[in-house]
């Protein structure tokens, strides 16, 4: 499929539950972009990565986003700020 595909060219990293083993994945990821092979990392919105990891220069030439989080527009709190 799709991922096959994308294998076929670039390596691919996916973020965890596990921090260590996230925090390797994107020193993996960095590491495939310096040397120019490039990557792929998948990682979820609000996630660990999504929150205050930059992806400046070539470590993040594109970005696509699945299944963004909406918040339920009638929740307390959403109405009280509005």
């Amino acid at each position: 499929g799709v991922l096959d595909e994308v294998l076929k060219h670039k390596l691919l990293f996916i973020e965890s539950k596990d921090v260590a083993e996230t925090s390797l994945s994107l020193a993996s990821f960095r590491k495939a972009c310096e040397n120019g092979r490039g990557a792929v990392f998948l990682s979820v919105a609000r996630g660990k990565v999504a929150e205050g990891v930059d992806f400046n220069e070539h470590y993040g030439r594109c970005v696509m986003m699945f299944g963004v989080p909406f918040q339920y527009v009638k929740s307390r709190e959403l109405l009280a700020r509005l």
